[in-house]
């Protein structure tokens, strides 16, 4: 079988899928406006994002557990979408794979793994301040 891959990443910003968050004492983080006026970037930009993933990801363990089953169950493309926040610092965290019924728990696992690694962004900006952002982006794995 051969196997290829390709990340697709949603790198324009909706402002419905960005939230910029701030820190209140002695409360969970709090969302205080809708949008940020510097949106976070990965350092390096899209490009330099599109090599740290495809440079990181292994998906060998989700092509040897593919099966007849398997195959029906997920197809040969498997679409993450991931929600994550890049806080103040540029550390990406508190990442969530919303669509986690959609694909194969082995590459669910590899997406999580990856981002888990990924170097601090720059950090989104509000009035001139580093603010913590959430938004979605997408992975996909093809397997032909």
């Amino acid at each position: 079988m051969k196997v290829r891959y390709v990340m697709l990443l949603v790198v324009m910003l909706l402002s419905s899928a960005v939230k910029a968050l701030e820190k209140s004492p002695g409360k969970q983080d709090t969302i205080i406006v809708p949008q940020v006026d510097v949106v976070p970037q990965f350092k390096g930009g899209v490009s330099a994002w599109n090599r740290f993933l495809q440079n990181r990801m292994n998906i060998s363990e989700l092509v040897g557990s593919m099966d007849s089953t398997a195959y029906v169950t997920y197809g040969t493309r498997q679409t993450a979408v991931l929600e994550f926040t890049v806080c103040e610092d540029g550390e990406v965290c508190d990442v969530v794979v919303l669509n986690r019924d959609k694909i194969s728990p082995i590459f669910e696992k590899e997406v999580l793994r990856v981002m888990s690694r990924s170097p601090k962004w720059e950090a989104a900006t509000k009035d001139g301040k580093p603010v913590r952002t959430k938004f979605k982006q997408t992975i996909m794995a093809i397997l032909d």
